[in-house]
C-alpha cells in the first residue's frame, strides 16, 4: 500500500539512523546462504526477461523478507514492467532494510519508469541532503564531538583523505606519509582512482577509542561506509587494512555494481595490505604475518577451505570463523601478489564481474588453467611458505617487557619493565612507547612480537623510544624471558 505521508525529513532521519559498518554493507547478500536460483536472477536481469526475475526475487523474499539488495532489485524489475506502484513502494521497502547505494540509485536505468514518483524524489533528495551535510562536517562533527586540544586536524585533498588523530606532530606526519604511500599504490595497481568523497581517517585516543568501540577490545579498526570513516586504534596494520576497504569501497560504487564484490575478496585484498615492505622497484613486497602460521597449521591438518566452498560462501557465513577464515583469504591473494599477478586477476575480476561474481574465471583466464589446477597451485605454495616466529617463550630472546595493547595508538605502550632484563638494563620505564626497532616500525604488539621472535638471545638490536613527546633511541642486547 502506498504511503504518501513518508516526508523527506522522516526519511533522513531514517537514512541517518540505520547506518552500518562495512562488514555489514546495506547491499550485501543476506545472512541467510543463497539459494540455488541466485545467479537465475540475475540471468533473467541481463536476458532482459524482467517477469520472470520478478518471479525469482518475490520467492527469494518470501523465505528473506528484509534481504535489502533484493528488494532493491524487485523495485527495478518492477520498474521495468511498468508496475510503477509498487516499484517505489519496494524502493522504499529497501530504504527501510538498509539499501544505501544511493549513487548507484539515482544513475539505475531499471528505475527510469519511477523518477517522478514522489517517494524515488523524497528517496534522493533526503540522501543527497545527507551527503552533503557529510561532506561539510565529517572533521567539524568529530572536532565538535571530541575538540581539539588532543587531535591534530588536516586534509589531503589529492587522495581524498581527512585526518582527525591524537598523534604527536611526528607519529602524526609518519601516519600520513604511510597511508599516502599505499593510497597512491591502490589507485595506481587496483582501484584507478580515490573515492568520489572525502574519507575520515579517526586515531582516537585510547579514552575515546574504549567509547567509540564501546569497551570491545577486539575491535581493532572499522570502516564506516555509510559514514565514509575510518577508525582505528592503533596507526598500523589496522590502519592499512580498513584503508584498502575504504578504497575498494569507492571503486565498487564508481563501478555501479548491483552487489558488491564477495565479502572473502574485500577482507583478502584488505588483509593483505596489513604488511609489506617497499621493494627496490618501488612496489610493494606484501610479508607473511600472524596469520600466515594459521594457514600453515590448516594446511597440515588438511583442513583449508576448498576453493568451490569458498566461492559460494555467504558473507555471514564467512564471518562465523573470522579466525580462520582471514588469515586463509590473505594467503590466496598474497599468493597472486607473490606471482605479480595481483593487479592482473583484479582487473580480470572486475572485467568479467557480469559474468562470474566468484572470481573463478578471473583466476582461469590470469593462469590459463582450470580453476583445480590453481587452487593446487596454491595449496603446493602454502606448503613451501615458512612459518613466521612470533612468539616470545621462556629461555627465548626479549626485552623484559609486558605492555597493554590498546594504551597507545602509536606504538607499544610499555606496562611493565621485569627487573633485571634487557630493557630494564637499557633504562627503558613504565610509560614509554616503543615505535620502532631496527628501523621498522612496531605500532602493534603483533608487529613487535614478528621482529622480536626472529631474534636470537644476545643479538643487539636498535629500539626507538618516545618518551612523552621526546624521541630517543637505545641499543638492548636481548636476553633469554625468565
Amino acid at each position: 500500500m502506498r504511503t504518501p505521508h513518508r516526508s523527506i525529513s522522516w526519511l533522513a532521519a531514517l537514512l541517518t539512523a540505520l547506518t552500518v559498518v562495512h562488514r555489514l554493507h546495506a547491499v550485501a547478500p543476506d545472512t541467510v546462504a543463497s539459494p540455488p536460483d541466485e545467479r537465475a536472477i540475475f540471468r533473467a536481469f541481463d536476458q532482459r526477461d524482467y517477469p520472470q526475475a520478478a518471479a525469482l526475487i518475490e520467492s527469494w523474499l518470501d523465505a528473506r523478507p528484509n534481504d535489502p539488495q533484493m528488494l532493491y532489485n524487485l523495485a527495478c524489475a518492477y520498474s521495468r514492467l511498468g508496475r510503477t506502484g509498487p516499484a517505489a513502494d519496494t524502493l522504499y521497502k529497501a530504504v527501510e532494510a538498509g539499501f544505501r547505494d544511493f549513487r548507484h540509485m539515482r544513475n539505475d536505468a531499471d528505475l527510469l519508469a519511477i523518477r517522478d514518483e514522489p517517494v524515488y524524489q523524497a528517496i534522493i533528495d533526503a540522501s543527497r541532503r545527507l551527503e552533503r551535510e557529510r561532506a561539510q562536517s565529517g572533521l567539524a562533527r568529530w572536532k565538535a564531538r571530541f575538540g581539539s586540544s588532543a587531535y591534530r586536524y588536516e586534509v589531503d585533498a589529492e587522495r581524498r583523505l581527512a585526518y582527525a588523530a591524537a598523534l604527536n606532530e611526528t607519529s602524526f606526519a609518519e601516519m600520513r606519509a604511510m597511508l599516502a604511500e599505499e593510497a597512491d599504490y591502490l589507485i595506481k595497481t587496483l582501484f584507478d582512482a580515490p573515492p568520489a568523497y572525502d574519507v575520515l581517517i579517526a586515531v582516537p585516543t585510547p579514552g575515546d577509542a574504549e567509547v567509540l568501540f564501546n569497551g570491545n577490545d577486539a575491535i581493532g579498526g572499522l570502516y564506516e561506509h555509510h559514514q565514509h570513516r575510518i577508525v582505528t586504534r592503533e596507526i598500523g596494520g589496522s590502519l592499512r587494512h580498513e584503508l584498502v576497504h575504504a578504497f575498494h569501497y569507492g571503486h565498487m560504487e564508481r563501478l555501479g555494481l548491483r552487489r558488491p564484490h564477495p565479502l572473502w575478496i574485500q577482507e583478502g585484498m584488505a588483509a593483505l595490505f596489513e604488511d609489506y615492505e617497499r621493494g627496490p622497484d618501488g612496489g610493494f613486497r606484501f610479508l607473511p604475518n600472524e596469520r600466515n602460521n594459521v594457514v600453515k597449521r590448516l594446511a597440515r591438518i588438511g583442513r583449508l577451505t576448498r576453493w568451490s566452498e569458498l566461492f559460494k560462501m555467504s558473507g555471514d557465513r564467512f564471518m562465523r570463523n573470522p579466525g580462520r577464515m582471514y588469515p586463509q583469504v590473505r594467503s590466496i591473494f598474497r599468493f597472486l601478489a607473490d606471482g605479480d599477478q595481483l593487479a592482473s586477476w583484479y582487473r580480470a575480476f572486475v572485467l568479467h564481474y557480469d559474468e562470474d561474481t566468484t572470481g573463478r574465471v578471473a583466476f582461469e583466464r590470469v593462469f590459463d588453467q582450470p580453476i583445480d589446477v590453481v587452487e593446487s597451485r596454491w595449496r603446493e605454495w602454502v606448503r613451501r611458505q615458512p612459518m613466521i616466529d612470533n612468539r616470545v617463550g621462556f629461555g627465548d630472546a626479549s626485552l623484559g617487557i609486558t605492555s597493554d595493547a590498546n594504551s597507545s595508538n602509536d606504538g607499544v605502550l610499555i606496562a611493565e619493565v621485569l627487573p633485571g632484563s634487557a630493557a630494564s638494563k637499557a633504562r627503558l620505564f613504565p610509560g614509554d612507547v616503543i615505535v620502532a626497532v631496527d628501523s621498522q616500525f612496531t605500532r602493534s604488539i603483533h608487529e613487535l612480537l614478528k621482529i622480536i621472535g626472529g631474534k636470537e638471545v644476545g643479538e643487539r638490536v636498535e629500539i626507538r623510544v618516545r618518551r612523552r613527546e621526546r624521541y630517543f633511541t637505545r641499543s638492548v642486547a636481548l636476553q633469554a624471558l625468565r
